[in-house]
């Protein structure tokens, strides 16, 4: 039996939208949302989404390996650092004591009492100048590989950061999306809050593709990403799941806030490109829903949408 509070959040589920044809049909999954089958969630899907999502956690295994690695290069440069500049400091030192020994050794020069051993120790600091001012060079040398090798893997990390984004849209990718959401549910459910997927779909982008080229389709896709980031919090995540089809999780939020900032999403990507349009899908998590499942209803949400908007 359907208790009011599952009554209420699946009517919830129900509404795609405000831009949603005011005459649509009922929606056929009403009496029982998560038993009846999204859209045609099939056996193969589901493979590739395991595969995916064993690349990405290897992917994120290896980015913890190598942070780990970056730690403890900076750490050994600090100590090449500081032991370069004990170094240094007595070398200055020495250098100092040098000047001092030359200048006694100048009068002694000038009262012609140089003697065979004072020329031994002159011949020695000479030498030994000469070997610090090599190993001072070599230090500097050192540490200029090391400002590179540094500067190297600043670079690395920032390609590790920015690997797992899109580089049309600057959303996650598919792969690293994934382990995001995971991590953003399990957080939801540690802290006993709401969670709220959208599933939104860019209206016509083959069209697009197909009359303006697919340079056109790629700035369409950029603006729909562009209204998304511009209406979602800095810590929501947005996901480009697939060529026209973006996801987005939104923590402590009701079914009804997500789709109002859904169509906040449509008004401003309307003021950027007003032929442009958006058809979305929403669900939110329950306590059985797996990151398949609750994607797999929103999906059936927004396929439902569609059906409306060609109706």
């Amino acid at each position: 039996m359907t208790t009011p509070d599952e009554a209420g959040t699946r009517r919830a589920t129900n509404g795609d939208g405000p831009w949603d044809q005011p005459d649509a049909p009922a929606d056929p999954f009403a009496d029982d949302p998560r038993e009846a089958p999204p859209r045609a969630s099939e056996a193969a899907g589901d493979e590739r989404m395991l595969t995916t999502l064993a690349h990405a956690r290897t992917a994120a295994q290896r980015i913890e390996t190598a942070t780990r690695r970056d730690g403890a290069a900076r750490m050994r440069d600090l100590t090449a650092d500081v032991r370069d500049q004990i170094a240094a400091a007595r070398d200055d030192a020495a250098t100092a004591r040098d000047k001092e020994d030359q200048a006694h050794e100048l009068l002694l020069a000038a009262s012609a009492t140089l003697d065979e051993a004072l020329l031994s120790l002159r011949h020695l600091r000479n030498a030994a100048a000469i070997a610090r001012r090599q190993a001072a060079e070599a230090r500097a040398a050192a540490a200029a590989d090391r400002r590179a090798a540094a500067a190297d893997r600043a670079n690395a990390q920032s390609d590790r950061r920015f690997g797992g984004l899109d580089e049309l849209t600057g959303v996650f990718r598919r792969g690293a999306g994934q382990l995001a959401l995971m991590h953003e549910i399990d957080r939801a459910r540690r802290l006993r809050r709401r969670f709220a997927f959208a599933v939104l779909d860019v209206d016509d982008l083959k069209l697009v593709n197909d009359h303006d080229g697919h340079a056109a389709g790629d700035a369409l896709l950029f603006d729909v990403a562009t209204a998304i980031v511009q209406t979602l919090r800095s810590y929501d995540v947005t996901v480009r799941w697939g060529g026209d089809e973006f996801v987005c999780a939104m923590s402590d939020v009701s079914l009804d806030i997500a789709i109002e900032r859904t169509g906040e999403i449509q008004r401003l990507l309307g003021e950027r490109v007003p032929a442009a349009s958006i058809s979305a899908g929403h669900a939110e998590l329950l306590p059985t829903d797996t990151l398949d499942s609750v994607i797999a209803w929103a999906d059936a949400k927004l396929y439902l949408a569609k059906r409306r908007r060609r109706s």
